[in-house]
């Protein structure tokens, strides 16, 4: 296994009385593909926005890149925060301005490069996720493929270390979530990066990833390779790969 980028230690989690995690140990390797699956409200978003700085836990210690992140104060978690791009479930994109200056948002806040520097990034990110022609349009004048796209063009604007993604495929029709997954892959390649996404997509889990952490009864109950998940005789792992088969077979 890679170096961890991503380490947590004895993370536990609740909203108020309603305890979620529990005893979650665990490491994210450097330059793969971490699929973070389980059942509806097992807490998986609940974990990704702990290892994005928006929730803290009641206990526990979360390191991204070797900097312990609950004991940075808020401009030194900024720095750590600045290393990592996330692609939004819905895109987050802003309906009112156009794809250009949706992508320069975290360019102007975050650098001080000059305008004609933030403008060949721009054109550079959308010629990586082959939306060259799209410079100017609208958020709405985009197929849902393309504003994942275009979502996925803002959050590496910064060249990221790692990026998270909360359910990439999500609204997307089979062709289309097959072609964000080999777009995923491809940029994981050219730039280097670490992948961290949620997701309930088996086939897309199939395609692209390197490791698994599956959530349930509020702890870790799997961590390990894609391969050694499939194999595995938890049962909660596999239902979870066998329900896509069964509906499959319904169909």
């Amino acid at each position: 296994m890679n170096l961890p980028v991503i380490e947590i230690r004895n993370l536990k989690s609740a909203y108020g009385d309603q305890l979620v995690l529990q005893e979650v140990n665990l490491q994210i390797p450097a330059n793969e593909i971490t699929a973070i699956l389980g059942t509806s409200g097992c807490g998986k978003t609940t974990l990704l926005k702990h290892m994005i700085g928006l929730l803290k836990p009641l206990e526990g210690e979360i390191q991204i890149l070797g900097k312990s992140i609950l004991e940075l104060d808020e401009n030194e978690l900024n720095d750590v925060l600045k290393k990592a791009g996330v692609l939004f479930q819905s895109g987050a994109l802003l309906n009112s301005i156009s794809l250009a200056d949706n992508i320069a948002i975290p360019l102007e806040q975050h650098t001080n490069l000059s305008k004609d520097m933030i403008e060949f990034i721009i054109k550079q990110k959308l010629e990586l996720v082959g939306l060259s022609h799209a410079y100017h349009y609208l958020p709405g004048e985009l197929s849902g493929g393309m504003r994942k796209r275009a979502a996925l063009a803002r959050a590496i604007a910064l060249d990221p270390v790692i990026l998270f993604a909360d359910e990439p495929g999500a609204g997307l029709d089979p062709v289309t979530a097959a072609s964000l997954d080999q777009l995923l892959l491809s940029l994981k390649e050219k730039l280097g990066m670490t992948l961290v996404m949620v997701t309930h997509e088996t086939a897309s889990i199939k395609r692209i990833a390197d490791r698994i952490i599956y959530l349930g009864k509020n702890r870790v109950l799997f961590s390990g390779t894609l391969r050694e998940a499939l194999e595995s005789d938890i049962p909660a792992l596999i239902t979870f790969f066998n329900s896509d088969s069964s509906q499959k077979s319904k169909a």
